[in-house]
């Protein structure tokens, strides 16, 4: 079993080495570097990713349910209108 004080002394350790404490994107950039705006917007872009996706996903299942209820309304519809009206009578000569 690991002992406690090597649990709080192993990431203490780490977080006390200058070079490590640099190693943020954001740490070691000179005021007014672009590269701060460059990697705020990737963070942006690769969060709303996943969003867009299952939005576009969902949207397109809504649609293709909607179209499907559409169509069975119209077929129930029709069954009950040839139900009311009765068997359709041939209009053909000699039959």
């Amino acid at each position: 079993m690991v002992k406690p004080k090597i649990l709080i002394a192993v990431p203490a350790g780490i977080a006390a080495i200058p070079g490590l404490a640099s190693a943020c994107a954001m740490c070691g950039l000179s005021p007014g570097d672009t590269a701060g705006h460059a990697f705020n917007t990737s963070v942006l872009f690769m969060l709303a990713g996943p969003y867009v996706t299952v939005s576009v996903v969902g949207g397109l299942l809504y649609l293709s349910w909607r179209k499907w209820r559409k169509e069975a309304a119209q077929h129930a519809a029709a069954a009950v209108n040839d139900t009311i009206a009765g068997p359709k009578k041939s209009t053909e000569a000699g039959v």
